[in-house]
């Protein structure tokens, strides 16, 4: 407890931070003629009242993460306590659902990781945290956090003691630790760090060949971080808005289209019961009300998730970057290392992203046979062979069974993975100094 004591050492709001980026991005003419004679957080609180001005093409449900890019988490709230809008039936409900639905719930985890990095402060953030860039420390790592959620399902991450609760918190210690290395560097050092020499990246021209046709017609300032980007005051990765967009992509396909991944027959309220404990997650991560992903109605919840993904995650895909596929191919190189499975990378890229009706004539254009084969099969198993809930069932026991095996690999099976590792990828350092 200690070390989260010590957060409340220091504001855990850098509000000011954002003004000063709108100063120096718009016409002095949108601020008040007395704006520069207010106290600083008389100035915060206007611009948080009037982003509109500032933001007019940034949907309504998405104006309030904004200011969350210059907000830290609230890493000093005691972990035992709870929000009065909690609702423990309602919570009993969503660990249900996940429990009937495991295979889908886990397989779009995987896939919310490739849209998450086309975020780059948030691939940043992923990357000065370490033991992702490459493919074998990439497994422990993602093995390692697949393995906590699933004991929150399972568990009161709210109750000391459990196991929940001490995977809840150390996750909250790493996400400060992470923040304040990240606070301690100017952005040059960061960037830096995060642009790698020899990119994993031999897809690259036919993916981005792909996306550059999509038809989406975007507006100026509708991707707010876009604006940051080469600002001076750029926010620093693990703000309080990119733990809620991480919040958006973890739930955020199963809520829009749990079919496509095995969750067939689901009723409203048990999306509203998933919603719920991820928005539960949130509180306990640090996220504050205002800027959880999943607050507000069910109906409101959906909305927020559709226009996070029309209006800021599918215009990603037209920029992404060389790193973007060297760390998304340690995500899912690693998922081969697992008992039974094989998901080649193409395969998972065709997933997440014909999720948003996106055309990859090219892409798929290019899949082998193995590749081909791999994505007629998941797709099977996901849109028809789930509909069957002794099937299902069988699915979710299996990938249960899956990652508890990894879990226990013996010394000798790390050992070889880690051979198969070096021949995909040479180890090489991240330094920030």
């Amino acid at each position: 407890m200690a070390m989260e004591a010590q957060a409340n050492q220091q504001p855990y709001s850098d509000e000011y931070e954002h003004v000063m980026l709108l100063k120096n991005t718009f016409d002095q003419n949108l601020f008040p003629s007395e704006f520069d004679k207010w106290t600083v957080n008389e100035q915060c609180d206007w611009v948080n009242e009037n982003l509109r001005k500032f933001y007019p093409n940034v949907p309504e449900s998405l104006l309030e993460l904004i200011p969350a890019s210059f907000h830290q988490g609230n890493y000093d709230r005691s972990g035992t306590s709870v929000p009065e809008w909690f609702d423990i039936d309602k919570y009993r409900k969503g660990q249900k659902f996940v429990k009937d639905n495991y295979i889908a719930v886990v397989s779009c985890m995987l896939l919310a990781v490739l849209h998450m990095y086309s975020f780059e402060d948030i691939v940043r953030g992923f990357i000065m945290g370490g033991n992702v860039h490459i493919p074998y420390p990439a497994f422990h790592r993602y093995l390692s956090t697949i393995w906590r959620i699933t004991n929150w399902f399972n568990g009161e991450p709210w109750v000391e003691g459990t196991t929940a609760f001490k995977d809840m918190r150390a996750t909250r210690r790493l996400h400060l630790l992470v923040r304040r290395k990240i606070c301690r560097l100017d952005n040059d050092k960061i960037d830096a760090a995060c642009t790698f020499a020899n990119p994993w990246c031999p897809s690259r021209d036919i993916i981005l060949k792909d996306f550059s046709v999509m038809c989406l017609s975007e507006k100026d300032g509708q991707r707010p971080y876009k604006l940051f980007a080469e600002s001076p005051y750029r926010p620093k990765s693990l703000s309080t808005a990119h733990l809620a967009a991480t919040q958006c992509c973890f739930m955020g396909l199963v809520l829009l289209y749990p079919q496509q991944f095995g969750a067939h027959n689901v009723t409203d309220d048990e999306l509203e019961a998933f919603c719920h404990i991820w928005r539960c997650y949130g509180y306990f991560l640090g996220i504050e009300d205002e800027y959880n992903f999943c607050r507000g109605s069910f109906e409101q919840v959906k909305q927020r998730t559709r226009d996070f993904y029309q209006y800021w995650l599918m215009p990603n895909f037209k920029d992404i970057s060389p790193e973007w596929e060297h760390m998304t191919r340690c995500i899912v190189e690693p998922f081969n290392y697992l008992p039974l499975t094989y998901i080649p990378y193409k395969t998972a890229v065709l997933f997440s992203t014909e999720v948003f009706d996106i055309k990859m004539p090219n892409l798929r254009a290019s899949l082998n046979y193995s590749e081909r084969i791999a994505y007629k099969m998941w797709r099977f198993v996901f849109r028809h062979a789930c509909k069957s809930s002794s099937l299902k069932s069988f699915f979710n026991r299996t990938m249960y069974w899956i990652l508890n095996r990894a879990i226990h690999y013996s010394p000798q099976k790390l050992a070889q993975l880690s051979e198969k590792s070096k021949q995909k990828v040479k180890d090489f350092q991240i330094t920030s100094e």
